[in-house]
């Protein structure tokens, strides 16, 4: 049995990863896992701390060829303000993001024309 510990540290999180049974031999395997939070500004090992969680629990989250996946983002508070800066590269983000559904969405319909030409054809 795979069992999951996890301890709260100063600076962070303590993963250890218990299994009786490693490797279907019998045999016992631990592994210990620091995840330090401090620093962390943009949340990115925190990210990885759930990610490795569901990894180890066997919780499937999707993948890039599936139509939902579950994913973890970095947001603004409800009520924070921006400022200008930060807001400015929000709008660039969000403009490259409908870009690129714009260009997929004209590959589709150019997609979709050619096989209904080749469809006339036969």
């Amino acid at each position: 049995m795979v069992k999951i510990i996890l301890e709260i540290a100063d600076n962070g999180v303590v993963k250890t990863v218990q299994d009786d049974n490693s490797n279907g031999a019998g045999s016992f395997l631990e592994k210990k896992v620091v995840y330090d939070f401090d620093n962390d500004p943009k949340y990115m090992r925190r990210i990885k701390f759930f990610f490795d969680i569901a990894d180890d629990l066997g919780v499937e989250l999707g993948n890039n060829y599936e139509k939902n996946t579950l994913s973890m983002n970095v947001e603004w508070g409800s009520n924070y303000t921006p400022n200008t800066r930060e807001i400015n590269n929000k709008i660039k983000e969000l403009e490259l993001e409908l870009s690129a559904l714009s260009l997929l969405k004209q590959e589709l319909l150019e997609e979709s024309n050619q096989e209904e030409n080749n469809n006339e054809r036969s």
